[in-house]
C-alpha cells in the first residue's frame, strides 16, 4: 500500500504544481490585460461602440499620448476604489489603441515641501489646470484635511509641436467647502459615470490632426460672439470657428466644412441665399436656429401683452426647397418652464410658451434632458427626408399666424389640468426641430442672380455634387447665452451669469427649481453630428443609471444578508471537505 500512498502524494503534488503555476499565469496576463464579461444591465463595465470607434483611430496615430493621472499615494476607500476602476478603464482603452497610449500614476503628495509646492502651482497654473480637492475627516479625534489632484495631464507632439491639455477627474472644492467623507460615494459615483466621455473628449482634443472649419454667419442681426460665447467655447477644441459676413464674395463659403446660422433678424439677399444654397449643393453642412417672429420682450413684461411680428427673414423659403416648412405661429405645450415674475402668486405664471421637449430616438437627442426654448415655430416636414428631431407633448397646441402673445395666458385654461391638444387640429407632437440628408436641388433653378450666375466663378451646380446634412430648430436663442456690458478703466466689459445657461434655464434658477436641460449636449450632439463625428454622440448619450441604496431594506434585512454571507463560504468549505473525504476513504481503503 506504501507504493500507492507514494504515487498518489506525487500525482497530488504534480496537480498542485498545475494549478499554482496556471493561476500565476492568470494574474500575470490580467495584469496586462482587461477581460471581463459585463453583465449588467446599462453595461456600465463595458466601453461603449463609439469610444472602441475613436480608439482605433487613435491607433494609427505616429505617436504616443502620455496620460499622467495625479491620483496616487494613501488615498480613502472611495478614491482608493475609484482610482482602480480608472486604472481598468485606461486598460480597456489600450486593448483598443495599443502602445499609442501610455499613462502613469503618480502621487503629487511625495518629496519635500519645496518640490510638491513647485508641483502644485503647475497642476494649478493659475486655475487653468487641475483644481484641488480637498477632503475633511476626523482623524483619532482630530479633524484632518487631505488635498488631493484628481486629474490628469495629457501630452501629445502633434506636427513636431508638443501640445498639452489637462482633465479634471473629479470636481475640485473651494479653500472655505471642502467635500466630507459622507459626500464621497456620491462624488465618486458621478465620477465614474462621466469617467469615459471625458477621458475621450480630452484625447480628441489633444490628437485630432485636422480640425474642420464652421462658420458662425453675421451680418443678419445673429447672436454676436458674446450671446454664443459658452457655445464657441464648447465646441471651439475640435472645430476651426470663425466668425463670417458674406459680403457678396462668390468665394466667402469655400473653405468651411459646416455652416451655423443663428437666430437672424434681418431679410437676406438674394445673393446671400445663392451663397448658402450653393454651400449646400458643395456638400457643406448647414444648420439653422431660427425663429420666423419677432416678439419684444421689454414689452411683453411691461403691458403684459404685445403683438408678434413677421420677420420675413427668406431664409424660410430656401429651407421650405429643401423639404422644411416654418410656420409663422408659435406652439404651446404643457411641458414648459414656467416664467419668474414677482407680479404673480408664488412668483411665477405658467408660460406653455417655453417649452420643454419631448425627444424623438434620433441620435442627437438620445439620453440628453429635455431641451428648453421659447417661442418656437411649428415645422411641417415636407419631404421623405426630413426627420423630426423634437417634438411637442401630446397636450400641446399651436396658435394661429402672428399671434398675439399674453403674459397670463395661462388663464384662458383650466389652472390644475390645462387641455391644449386640439382634436381639429390633431396637434399631437408638434415638431420643432428637424435634419435631412441627402442630394437637393437648387433653390435657384428656376430664380436668377445675374450678378452670379451669369459669372463664370460662381460654378452654378443646379443639383447636389455630394450628400449634405441640413438641421433646422425652430428657435435661434435656445443656444444663446445673456450678458450685459459694464464700463471699466479699460472700457466696456461683458459681464456673464455664474451658472451655465445651457444646462439651467434662467427662471428655474430664479424659482429656486432643481432641474437640467439638455440644450448644451443637444447643441454638441447637433455638431458633432453635422460634421460626422457621430461616435461622439454614442460616448456623450451613455446613459449609466446611479441606482440608490433602499437604507430601509438593508435595515431590515442586515441581519439576514450576513448571516447567509458567512455561512455559505463556510458550508461550501465544509461541503467539498466531506466529499474529498469520502472519495479517498472509498479509493484507498481496501
Amino acid at each position: 500500500m506504501k507504493p500507492n500512498l507514494k504515487k498518489f502524494n506525487l500525482y497530488q503534488w504534480m496537480v498542485f504544481s498545475i494549478i499554482l503555476v496556471g493561476l500565476v499565469f492568470i494574474n500575470i496576463i490580467g495584469h496586462y490585460t482587461s477581460f471581463k464579461i459585463d453583465m449588467t444591465a446599462d453595461h456600465r463595465y463595458s466601453l461603449a461602440d463609439g469610444t472602441i470607434t475613436y480608439l482605433k483611430k487613435i491607433k494609427k496615430l505616429e505617436n504616443r499620448i502620455s496620460i499622467k493621472i495625479y491620483l496616487d499615494g494613501d488615498l480613502p476607500s472611495e478614491l482608493r476604489s475609484y482610482r482602480n476602476s480608472l486604472e481598468e478603464k485606461l486598460k480597456d482603452f489600450k486593448s483598443y489603441a495599443g502602445d499609442r497610449i501610455e499613462y502613469t500614476f503618480i502621487n503629487p503628495n511625495e518629496g519635500s515641501e519645496q518640490d510638491k509646492q513647485i508641483l502644485f502651482e503647475q497642476l494649478y497654473n493659475k486655475g487653468g489646470g487641475i483644481l484641488p480637492m480637498e477632503i475633511k475627516f476626523a482623524k483619532n479625534a482630530k479633524e484632518t484635511k487631505l488635498m488631493l489632484w484628481p486629474g490628469a495631464v495629457l501630452s501629445f507632439t502633434l506636427n513636431g509641436i508638443p501640445q498639452e491639455t489637462v482633465v479634471q477627474l473629479l470636481p475640485g472644492t473651494s479653500v472655505d467647502r471642502p467635500f466630507t467623507l459622507n459626500q464621497m460615494p456620491e462624488v465618486v459615483e458621478k465620477g465614474l459615470n462621466d469617467l469615459e466621455y471625458n477621458l475621450i473628449s480630452a484625447l480628441r482634443r489633444l490628437s485630432t490632426l485636422q480640425k474642420k472649419k464652421i462658420a458662425i454667419l453675421q451680418g443678419h442681426g445673429e447672436l454676436n460672439q458674446y450671446e454664443t460665447k459658452i457655445a464657441r467655447l464648447l465646441i471651439a477644441p475640435y472645430y476651426n470657428i470663425q466668425e463670417l459676413e458674406l459680403e457678396n464674395n462668390i468665394h466667402a463659403l469655400d473653405d468651411f466644412d459646416g455652416l451655423i446660422i443663428a437666430d437672424p433678424k434681418r431679410p437676406f439677399s438674394d445673393k446671400d441665399l445663392y451663397l448658402i444654397d450653393q454651400f449646400v449643393m458643395r456638400g457643406g453642412e448647414l444648420m439653422c436656429f431660427m425663429n420666423t417672429l419677432a416678439i419684444n420682450r421689454d414689452t411683453l413684461i411691461r403691458q403684459g401683452f404685445t403683438h408678434s411680428e413677421r420677420k420675413n427673414l427668406r431664409l424660410n423659403d430656401l429651407l421650405f426647397d429643401y423639404g422644411f416648412k416654418i410656420n409663422d405661429n408659435l406652439i404651446m405645450d404643457v411641458n414648459s418652464i414656467p416664467k419668474f415674475d414677482r407680479r404673480f402668486k408664488e412668483s411665477k405664471v405658467d408660460w406653455f410658451y417655453q417649452l420643454l421637449s419631448t425627444n424623438t430616438k434620433h441620435p442627437t437627442v438620445k439620453n440628453i434632458e429635455p431641451v428648453g426654448l421659447e417661442f418656437a415655430n411649428q415645422i411641417v416636414p415636407i419631404k421623405e427626408n426630413v426627420t423630426p428631431i423634437l417634438t411637442s407633448s401630446k397636450n400641446a397646441n399651436y396658435t394661429g399666424l402672428a399671434p398675439i402673445v399674453e403674459l397670463n395666458m395661462a388663464s384662458n385654461f383650466d389652472p390644475v389640468t390645462p387641455i391644449l391638444y386640439s382634436k381639429e387640429k390633431n396637434t399631437s407632437s408638434i415638431c420643432f426641430a428637424a435634419t435631412s440628408n441627402g442630394k437637393y436641388s437648387s433653390y435657384f433653378n428656376n430664380r436668377i442672380v445675374a450678378d452670379f450666375i451669369n459669372n463664370p466663378d460662381s460654378k452654378f451646380l443646379s443639383e447636389s455634387k455630394e450628400d449634405s446634412k441640413i438641421f433646422v430648430v425652430s428657435n435661434g436663442t435656445f443656444l444663446a447665452n445673456s450678458y450685459r456690458m459694464t464700463q471699466t478703466r479699460n472700457g466696456p466689459k461683458a459681464d456673464f451669469k455664474g451658472f451655465n445657461e445651457l444646462k439651467i434655464n434662467t427662471d428655474d434658477k430664479s424659482l429656486n427649481t432643481n432641474r437640467l436641460i439638455g440644450n448644451q449636449d443637444f447643441f454638441l450632439n447637433i455638431v458633432d453630428f453635422m460634421m460626422g463625428d457621430e461616435y461622439m454622440l454614442d460616448i456623450r448619450s451613455r446613459q449609466i443609471d446611479v441606482r440608490e441604496i433602499d437604507k430601509t431594506k438593508v435595515q431590515n434585512n442586515a441581519n439576514y444578508y450576513k448571516t447567509i454571507n458567512l455561512l455559505i463560504p463556510i458550508s461550501l468549505i465544509l461541503l467539498l471537505g466531506l466529499i474529498m473525504n469520502f472519495v479517498r476513504r472509498k479509493k484507498y481503503t481496501t
